[in-house]
């Protein structure tokens, strides 16, 4: 009769068991995310190889941490009507929108929402301008890869006036974050990145670009990777922007030659019949008989062969790695007088860009 009795108690005793576990188990999970908000979360000293466009490295003494980091979805800061510790408007849901690109974006760090406290050498946030969750190193963990920097002129729209911009991953097993803080000129619109295998097929590599802003359609590329939880150039930032190097002659009849220094390739612009001819008989470039009045030198100081107006990826071969497409405008005397256009394929490979294919055409408005 008492052993019945004790099976009958059995059931209310592991409930009660139970529910102590539950219990102790919400409390352990709620400790662990205060704890993750707070610390684990913080940059410490992952800023590094700071690199300029010209390829050299340098210690960034004033940025090597990054904290005060805004772990969720921060949709509060996408209200028109939020303000920033300054007193700024935040950046609203349409701006966000226009700063990141297709792809879909980690969900812990919503574009347009801040991503640290103020930089405590001039006293601007930082915003997150695009992000993605994918596994960046290659170890069967998503991690989040984020483009982050800081909105110069909140008067203007924003991801128009960005400054101070970096690469940042937090790592999907440690919870740590790594970054590479980019030359404060970095380009200034539009800054987004896109994924994919530069290198070698299935690998996740980081294709940034920016928009420099000026008058020529210029954007600025660099192309990252998430290491040995680093993050790295893959190659130098000179190589990847500098295009095609070309010289220009101009010929009678209205005709430019435009050839590359390094592999001799060349074509003929005529622009005989086009809208600038008028500007060049002003000048004294041509005479109205198609007669060149300049020398070379004048050529060489009037030509704008400008870096890249675009460098798309594409994957031409079928290999599973991408080629780089990039396109310069060549313009002379003035920017809006584009007079040819300058297409290239490169490949990346021993961390150097490599010649594919190129091709010169007239500009024919």
């Amino acid at each position: 009769m008492e052993t019945r009795n004790s099976f009958n108690r059995l059931p209310v005793v592991i409930i009660i068991a139970l529910m102590i576990i539950c219990v102790a188990g919400i409390i352990v999970a709620f400790n662990y995310h205060k704890i993750f908000e707070t610390d684990a979360i913080k940059v410490t000293g992952n800023i590094n190889n700071r690199q300029n466009v010209t390829g050299g490295n340098k210690t960034d003494a004033g940025l090597n941490t990054i904290d005060g980091i805004n772990s969720a979805p921060n949709e509060t800061n996408s209200s028109a009507g939020n303000t920033s510790s300054a007193g700024n408007p935040e950046p609203t849901v349409a701006e966000r929108n226009a700063a990141h690109t297709a792809h879909r974006y980690s969900p812990d760090f919503v574009p347009g929402s801040r991503f640290s406290q103020n930089n405590p050498e001039n006293g601007k946030p930082r915003y997150v301008y695009d992000s993605t969750r994918i596994d960046a190193d290659g170890d069967g963990a998503a991690d989040d890869v984020l483009l982050v920097g800081e909105n110069d002129d909140t008067s203007a729209p924003f991801g128009f006036q960005t400054r101070n911009l970096a690469v940042v991953v937090r790592d999907g097993v440690s919870g740590k974050f790594a970054a590479y803080l980019f030359p404060e000129d970095f380009g200034f619109e539009l800054p987004r990145f896109s994924i994919g295998s530069f290198t070698a097929a299935k690998k996740n590599e980081i294709l940034v670009s920016v928009e420099t802003g000026g008058s020529g359609g210029i954007v600025l590329y660099a192309l990252m990777a998430y290491e040995n939880e680093k993050v790295v150039s893959v190659l130098s930032q000179e190589e990847l922007n500098k295009g095609l190097d070309l010289n220009i002659v101009c010929l009678p009849g209205f005709k430019m030659k435009i050839s590359d220094k390094n592999t001799g390739f060349n074509s003929i612009a005529d622009f005989h019949d086009g809208e600038a001819v008028p500007m060049y008989i002003d000048r004294g470039v041509y005479n109205k008989a198609g007669e060149f009045l300049k020398d070379q030198t004048y050529v060489d100081g009037e030509v704008m062969d400008d870096v890249f107006i675009s460098l798309d990826p594409a994957d031409d071969d079928g290999d599973g790695i991408l080629e780089l497409h990039g396109k310069q405008g060549i313009s002379f005397i003035a920017h809006a007088n584009t007079v040819a256009w300058a297409e290239s394929v490169w490949s990346v490979k021993g961390g150097r860009l490599r010649l594919v294919s190129e091709k010169i055409e007239a500009h024919n408005p």
